[in-house]
């Protein structure tokens, strides 16, 4: 495969699966990672994909927004890890707030075998879920317009949910984030429901895989500040992680 025929490849690999490290498009393609490497850096400066610590992602447009079903499984293995990191921060007697999104699906699926939880959600997946699974515990669900592609419900009525509730902790998932532009989503609706689902809470813990680092969608929700814990993958961007550190942020890398 000639170089050029390569880069093509990177570029149709990288936006097909959204985010992908420097060693798996080398192990796909048979290569040497500096070969790889070489190609994602020259990719990056022409802007065709976006360098990340370890591969790259996608360069999506700032309305972009994936589908539950197609978002459910991008990075799944990711996601399942942080899901994992955010369940062990949940404890017995708790009342927590579990946004809507695939990777508050996968924590959602592990505390089922909790005893004693109270769940607040904008999210009939998750309610469902646990509905079906623990009956004992007490699930409120905000009610709202129903976001088809990211099955949230958002608008004044869940607006109005959540500025009459308080909870321990609200795991909030992420569509974009940038240390300076903060943290940003694609629907208007659901920008102003997440800035009352953040002044709620606590401890607001962000379940981010190292995909939405770096992206920036368009509407701003809030700084990266108001974020206590910050759970994301190994893959993530080095810098971006270290900046929120020096801003008081736990980081919890698995």
């Amino acid at each position: 495969m000639l170089g050029e025929e390569r880069r093509q490849y990177i570029i149709n690999l990288v936006n097909k699966t959204g985010s992908i490290s420097a060693s798996e498009i080398a192990r796909i393609l048979n290569l040497s990672e500096v070969t790889i490497r070489r190609d994602l850096d020259r990719l990056a400066i022409n802007n065709f994909i976006k360098r990340t610590h370890g591969g790259a992602i996608s360069i999506d447009s700032v309305g972009h927004e994936l589908k539950f079903e197609d978002q459910k499984e991008k990075n799944i293995d990711e996601k399942k890890r942080i899901a994992l990191a955010a369940a062990s921060l949940i404890d017995e007697g708790d009342v927590v707030l579990i946004e809507a999104g695939t990777t508050g699906y996968q924590t959602a699926l592990n505390i089922t075998n909790r005893k004693d939880l109270t769940v607040v959600t904008n999210s009939c997946d998750i309610a469902v879920l646990l509905g079906k699974t623990n009956p004992r515990f007490k699930i409120i669900i905000s009610g709202g317009i129903l976001n088809t592609y990211t099955h949230a419900l958002t608008g004044p009525i869940a607006d109005s949910s959540f500025r009459s509730l308080f909870v321990d902790k609200a795991f909030i998932g992420i569509t974009g984030i940038d240390f300076y532009k903060g943290i940003t989503t694609v629907d208007p609706l659901e920008a102003q429901t997440k800035k009352y689902i953040l002044n709620s809470a606590k401890k607001i813990i962000a379940l981010c895989d190292h995909s939405k680092i770096g992206h920036i969608s368009m509407n701003f929700i809030s700084p990266v500040k108001v974020i206590n814990t910050f759970i994301t993958d190994t893959l993530a961007d080095a810098d971006f992680l270290e900046k929120l550190k020096e801003t008081g942020v736990e980081v919890i890398e698995c």
